[in-house]
């Protein structure tokens, strides 16, 4: 029996190392992933807004891809998948007010009714890739509310919510876009001087 778990130990460095790709190098699309969620991160403490720094960030990195347009599709339907999760919080938010307990424990029947809402309104506007992003939203809208919260309460926060995943988005855009115009710049540069 132990002569058998020994066998299997040595043979662990042969099963890490195949499924490990020490060739990998870091590319441009990881640099402009830091890069966006460092400017994120500027954005929301240079504006004094410590709790955008998650949402803004998280949005920049979700929506960066390998191709500019591909970015700039993400970054489309991350917001669309935003203001349908704010709305769709914003809803529970509502009932929440109006419903004894909410924030007792009744949200916890209340928020995932909303999540599969939301997931249907997601899949039917053929938006499967905002899922994700959409029901964070709808769970940090919809989650317990404070004492004595209204209405009011409750749009501004979501406002402020699909503003940070906005500026998120904007950065991840930008941040993909900016390299490749600096790239054609010196290549143009480069080919007058020959």
């Amino acid at each position: 029996m132990m002569s058998e778990f020994f066998k299997k130990l040595r043979n662990v460095p042969q099963v890490v190392d195949s499924h490990l790709d020490t060739s990998y190098r870091v590319g441009m699309r990881v640099i402009k992933s830091v890069a966006a969620v460092m400017v994120c991160m500027l954005i929301a403490l240079l504006t004094g807004s410590r709790s955008a720094i998650p949402i803004t960030a998280v949005s920049a990195m979700v929506t960066i891809r390998a191709t500019r347009g591909e970015t700039v599709y993400s970054g489309l339907f991350r917001v669309l998948g935003t203001i349908i999760g704010g709305i769709l919080g914003m809803a529970a938010v509502v009932i929440g007010l109006f419903l004894p307990y909410y924030n007792e424990g009744l949200f916890v029947v209340i928020i995932p009714l909303m999540l599969m809402l939301n997931l249907y309104l997601c899949n039917v506007l053929k938006m499967q890739d905002s899922c994700s992003i959409s029901c964070v939203v709808t769970i940090l809208v919809g989650s317990p509310i404070t004492q004595g919260a209204t209405v009011d309460d409750a749009l501004i926060y979501t406002l402020f919510r699909v503003q940070d995943t906005l500026i998120g988005v904007v950065v991840a855009t930008v941040m993909n876009i900016v390299p490749y115009h600096i790239a054609e710049f010196y290549r143009k540069k480069k080919s007058e001087r020959q």
